[in-house]
């Protein structure tokens, strides 16, 4: 009997060593997870940080950036409104220049218009002799003609007053040992236009149907401006001369006539009576 209480008292120990084993051997499973969440729980605190350390960084680095940024937009702002100050400047530089230039070349016009004007000047103080007179050349036509006349540089200038065709004008001029008008170049008409009247005056220069073209009385040359006389290509046109314009019309229409004779011909000059 004592040795089956031995013996059972050997099995209950055994079993309650197991039991103790198995008591042992979960305390220390649960030991080790109470530690090792004791243990996780530090490494985020040290994770915090640098975290917040990093953030700061980046608040920093952002401020900077903003700053730039503002930096950035007031001289870009400042450049351009100094750009346009320099645009303003250039164009007004670049418009007194051409206001400038302008007035030089107004103020070169003038100097040469002055110039042409004292020329005129000159040439009709030198104009002598204007009066009216009877042409003494009714011995060829049968009858006076009533006008006047004036010299100025190499030529003297007679009006005819009475209203003719161009060819009749023609012949009187011939009649009185004249010619018909010959304007020789620009500044000539330019005075002439400035002692006529309102009339409109034939003058020597005519229509040629054989040839297709416009000729003077004596076939010769002129320097006259051909733009400055308004002339159709018509046949039987004569040109005319008034204050305004050197212009063409029908040759049978009845003008007064202008003559010409050279000043190297006075010997020859028709007696004049006032």
């Amino acid at each position: 009997m004592s040795d089956e209480e031995i013996t059972y008292a050997t099995v209950r120990f055994h079993k309650s060593s197991s039991g103790l084993q198995n008591e042992g051997k979960s305390n220390a499973t649960q030991g080790p997870r109470k530690a090792g969440h004791k243990e996780c729980s530090v490494p985020w605190h040290l994770i915090a940080i640098p975290l917040g350390i990093l953030c700061s960084i980046l608040l920093v680095a952002l401020a900077v950036l903003v700053t730039h940024i503002f930096q950035y937009k007031q001289e870009k702002h400042e450049l351009q409104k100094t750009l346009n100050n320099i645009d303003q400047e250039y164009r007004t530089m670049k418009n007194d220049y051409l206001r400038k230039e302008m007035l030089r070349n107004k103020s070169r016009e003038c100097d040469a218009l002055k110039d042409h004007l004292k020329s005129l000047e000159r040439k009709q103080k030198g104009c002598y002799g204007e009066a009216k007179l009877v042409l003494d050349c009714e011995q060829r036509s049968g009858k006076p003609f009533k006008g006047h006349w004036f010299c100025c540089g190499i030529k003297c200038y007679y009006f005819i007053m009475d209203g003719k065709q161009w060819k009749g004008c023609n012949q009187t001029c011939q009649h009185c040992r004249l010619s018909l008008l010959k304007i020789d170049d620009d500044d000539e008409l330019k005075f002439l236009q400035l002692q006529i009247n309102q009339n409109n005056y034939w003058i020597g220069l005519s229509y040629n149907d054989k040839g297709k073209k416009w000729q003077w009385i004596d076939n010769g040359p002129s320097n006259l401006d051909s733009k400055r006389a308004n002339l159709s290509y018509e046949t039987g046109r004569c040109a005319f001369l008034s204050r305004t314009r050197l212009d063409n019309t029908k040759c049978e229409i009845r003008y007064p006539c202008i003559c010409e004779m050279r000043m190297d011909k006075l010997p020859n000059l028709p007696s004049s009576k006032k």
